[in-house]
C-alpha cells in the first residue's frame, strides 16, 4: 500500500476539526505537492444535508489556483464521517470530481478513538446498459435520486458486471442519477484505492 505523507499538525488539526463539528459532517482542503502535504484550509460545509453529506464551500476550493500559481496543489480533500467508519460511501464517490486528489476521510463514530483514512477515487464510464444494470444489481436510493451499488474486493462479481470486470479495479461503486423520465443518466464507475496515512 502506498503511503501519503501528513506533518502530526495537520493529522490532528482534521482529527480536531472532525471531533468540534460533530455531528455534522466538516471538510477541508489540502496544499501540497504529490503525495505530501504542506498546509490545511477549513472549508464551509455547505451541503443542505450536513449530517451525512458534505460539500467544499466554492471560495475554499478556489485556492487551489493559488497554489498552482506557487507550484504547488491542491492534494487533499478530506471531511468527516461523524456516525459511520472511515470508508468511501457512494454519496462520497460520487463527489469525487478530483481523480489526481487524495480524499481523506476522518470517522468519529467512537469519540476516544477518531480514524483517518486516505483515498483515490477515480470515475470511468464504460458503454453499459444502465437500464439493464439497474435491474440486475441491487442498488440502493443513498441520496433522493442517487443510486449506488459497492462491489467489494473480496465479493464474487455479479454476471452483470462481468463485461466490464476487466476495465475497472476491485474495490468500486456504481453510481448514477436519474434523469426526468425515471430513466438511468450519469452512470459511473468510481475505484476505490486506499493509501497508508504515514505521520512525517
Amino acid at each position: 500500500m502506498a503511503s501519503i505523507l501528513l506533518p502530526q499538525a495537520i493529522y490532528d488539526e482534521i482529527i480536531a476539526h472532525a471531533q468540534a463539528g460533530k455531528p455534522e459532517e466538516i471538510c477541508g482542503i489540502l496544499r501540497g505537492r504529490g503525495t505530501e502535504a504542506y498546509e490545511l484550509f477549513r472549508a464551509k460545509n455547505i451541503a443542505t444535508e450536513r449530517i451525512e453529506n458534505y460539500d467544499v464551500d466554492p471560495q475554499t476550493l478556489m485556492k487551489q489556483f493559488e497554489f498552482e500559481e506557487a507550484g504547488d496543489e491542491m492534494m487533499g480533500i478530506y471531511h468527516s464521517h461523524p456516525v459511520s467508519v472511515a470508508w468511501p460511501s457512494a454519496t462520497d464517490a460520487w463527489n469525487a470530481h478530483y481523480p489526481d486528489t487524495y480524499y481523506l476521510i476522518c470517522s468519529t463514530e467512537y469519540d476516544d478513538a477518531p480514524i483517518l483514512r486516505a483515498f483515490r477515487m477515480v470515475a470511468s464510464y464504460p458503454d453499459v446498459d444502465g437500464e439493464a444494470l439497474r435491474a440486475s444489481l441491487p442498488f440502493q436510493e443513498v441520496r433522493q435520486g442517487l443510486f449506488g451499488y459497492y462491489q467489494a474486493a473480496d465479493c464474487s462479481t455479479p454476471r452483470a458486471l462481468h463485461a466490464v470486470a476487466s476495465d475497472v479495479s476491485l474495490p468500486f461503486y456504481v453510481v448514477f442519477t436519474l434523469d426526468e423520465a425515471g430513466v438511468v443518466d450519469e452512470l459511473r464507475f468510481v475505484e476505490v484505492t486506499e493509501y497508508r496515512v504515514e505521520i512525517v
